[in-house]
């Protein structure tokens, strides 16, 4: 089962339930979204200089790939990603360096790997607000520091939402 891509970058054969070793690109994009998570952890940030790198590797990979075809899906991937979070990002709701990151994994997966990277990662950010909620209440009882709940990093579930996809499991569509 192939994975969608922006073109043909990204690419999962899977044959006889034994998945191919990563294509070059797909371990690029976990590189930098393991990265872009760790960063969002550690600092509650994501550098631009992360997500300049991101987004010129996936154009020019892109380019190398898909020709001009890929460039332009590549750059539809990133689009789709920003007009679904630009919304929030102006309710300040979401930082700009999550924004971005989304628009990275757009421009290495897809449109159809951005809309699912948007929405699963917001599940995935959902189930750690939830077992932060859950923390917060069973660390005074266990003697400990709650956690801070007024930011979740955003990123770390745009990265596994993007490993995810990349990986051919539970396609939105």
């Amino acid at each position: 089962m192939p994975i969608p891509s922006a073109s043909s970058g990204l690419v999962l054969a899977v044959a006889v339930g034994t998945p191919a070793a990563p294509s070059v690109e797909m371990m690029l994009l976990w590189v930098l979204v393991g990265l872009a998570a760790l960063w969002d952890v550690a600092q509650r940030r994501i550098p631009n200089g992360l997500i300049l790198t991101g987004l010129l590797l996936g154009l020019a990979l892109e380019a190398h790939t898909g020709g001009l075809a890929g460039v332009g899906l590549s750059f539809l991937g990133g689009t789709v990603a920003l007009a679904m979070l630009i919304v929030p990002f102006a309710m300040r709701k979401l930082g700009g360096g999550d924004v971005k990151l989304a628009m990275v994994c757009g421009v290495f997966l897809g449109w159809r790997g951005a809309v699912h990277v948007v929405l699963v990662g917001a599940l995935v950010h959902g189930a750690m607000a939830i077992g932060t909620l859950v923390w917060a209440r069973v660390a005074p009882l266990l003697g400990r520091t709650g956690p801070d709940l007024e930011r979740l990093p955003q990123g770390v579930g745009l990265a596994v939402a993007a490993v995810v996809y990349s990986l051919g499991i539970g396609h939105i569509f």
